[in-house]
């Protein structure tokens, strides 16, 4: 406790960094090395300036731990000023009118820059007489993680089918083996998809002979390869309530993961086997 309070600038952070005392003000844990802090502009009062820090790691991701979800409350002051949180703990700041309507122009933007990107994407594919009556054939694993697809392929599958970009292509899916490696790694690639840990973006469009490709139903999926490098293999494989092993190891470096991005609304499974045919395309 600093002049009264959990969290308050310690006499040594002059620097507006925490120093090791230093704890949330909001759920009076220690600080640690991701934080948020409020201040003041020095030439504008009235204005705040939000500082925040951490540690930037640049070997294999861990998994990010559980955290009870918590109700955001709103900044005070001054009581808030100079203290130190965690930024799931920080407090919320309501912005004026007028900046709320400039971000949302802002977003507004993007959204229809994103469309528009993905329309002239996609304007060749539109054009599509028909697909020829034997398009080419790909295999592929099946799983539903936490309400994302997985699709799980081996290495020389996927650039196999790398040559096929903007074409049809047939893909011959089975349910990936339940209580197996194959799921197991499935669900490591699932858990990844919320880290930037992908090595491309793709969209991917299942084939309508009534259908065209546009942006409400053209999806985005996130590649994942040789997986081994990009994540910490022991703690991803507790996460999946597996264990890391030289088997799971192999698997992960030898296969490809295509996992969807956004997660699906409601419950799908995949079924014992089906046949899709699909486009895809590299964003």
């Amino acid at each position: 406790m600093k002049g009264g309070m959990a969290g308050r600038q310690s006499s040594n952070s002059a620097d507006g960094h925490p120093s090791r005392d230093d704890r949330c003000a909001e759920c009076g844990d220690a600080v640690g090395d991701d934080w948020v802090s409020y201040r003041q502009d020095p030439s504008d009062p009235q204005t705040l300036i939000k500082h925040f820090g951490g540690i930037v790691r640049s070997g294999p991701v861990e998994p990010r731990p559980d955290r009870p979800k918590r109700t955001i409350r709103n900044f005070r002051c001054p009581e808030d000023l100079g203290a130190f949180f965690h930024p799931w703990c920080a407090p919320g700041i309501k912005l004026p009118k007028k900046v709320q309507a400039e971000i949302a122009e802002l977003l507004a933007q993007a959204l229809v820059a994103g469309y528009e990107k993905t329309l002239e994407r996609w304007t060749k594919v539109r054009q599509l007489a028909c697909i020829g009556s034997d398009p080419p054939r790909c295999q592929a694993h099946v799983a539903s993680v936490e309400g994302r697809r997985v699709f799980t392929m081996t290495l020389a599958e996927w650039n196999r089918l790398r040559t096929f970009e903007g074409m049809v292509v047939e893909i011959d899916l089975e349910p990936a083996p339940a209580g197996g490696i194959e799921e197991s790694a499935s669900v490591i690639a699932g858990l990844a998809a919320e880290h930037f840990v992908h090595t491309e973006r793709i969209e991917v469009w299942r084939y309508s002979a009534k259908d065209q490709p546009t942006p409400h139903n053209v999806q985005e999926y996130l590649v994942f390869e040789n997986l081994t490098r990009r994540v910490n293999v022991p703690m991803f494989a507790e996460r999946a309530s597996t264990h890391d092993s030289p088997e799971l190891r192999k698997h992960l470096r030898e296969h490809v993961f295509i996992v969807k991005e956004r997660r699906d609304k409601g419950r799908w499974e995949p079924k014992a086997r089906a046949l899709e045919r699909i486009v895809f395309m590299r964003t």
